[in-house]
């Protein structure tokens, strides 16, 4: 079949050969092959080629990522394990830590206990010598007082013996004797002390 378009002045013929006459004049359809199916040498030609790279995967490439993939997969194991074992560690250690600590605590809190038991002991003993050394120093004030109220008594006994007798011969108008007079200086001073 042929078909002629004429455009601009120019024809153009086109012939398409579909189908062909047989010699009793009626049209025969060529077999066309389909893309889709193959043919037998492109099967057989994809059948070695896969077969070629199945083997070169298979024993070629795969060995060696199969052998990385194990290593791996028992670094990975190891460290596992390795990080089991540290965890444990640290707990015994940390466990060795707290008893160790609560020991120090209570070794700490005696040695408190024992300086505050001291240090109290220390305070009564020195409130018990401060406390006698008071009642000496009293005792010794006390005596020392008396010992001075004495000796100013029996100073005085001699400035007033002198003055009353001053004073009585004044008022009688002669001379008194100091010794005779003194026995009723000493009896008038000795009566009022008491």
């Amino acid at each position: 079949m042929t078909i002629s378009i004429t455009i601009d002045g120019e024809e153009l013929a086109l012939a398409f050969a579909d189908e062909e006459h047989s010699e009793d004049g009626e049209a025969t359809a060529e077999e066309v092959p389909n893309p889709v199916i193959p043919e037998i040498n492109e099967m057989l030609w994809a059948l070695g080629s896969f077969l070629a790279l199945w083997g070169l995967m298979k024993f070629v490439l795969l060995p060696p990522l199969l052998k990385l993939r194990a290593e791996r997969e028992a670094k990975v194991a190891s460290d596992r394990e390795a990080a089991d074992r540290a965890h444990q560690a640290l707990g015994e250690v940390q466990d060795e830590y707290n008893a160790s600590l609560a020991s120090a605590r209570a070794e700490a809190d005696g040695i408190i206990e024992a300086a505050r038991s001291e240090a109290a002991d220390y305070r009564s003993t020195v409130m018990a010598g401060a406390t006698t050394e008071i009642s000496e120093m009293r005792s010794d004030a006390a005596s020392g007082l008396d010992d001075s109220r004495s000796a100013a008594i029996d100073s005085m006994k001699g400035d007033v013996g002198d003055i009353a007798v001053a004073a009585a011969s004044a008022v009688l108008g002669k001379n008194l004797d100091r010794g005779a007079q003194q026995g009723a200086i000493d009896a008038a001073l000795s009566g009022g002390d008491e």
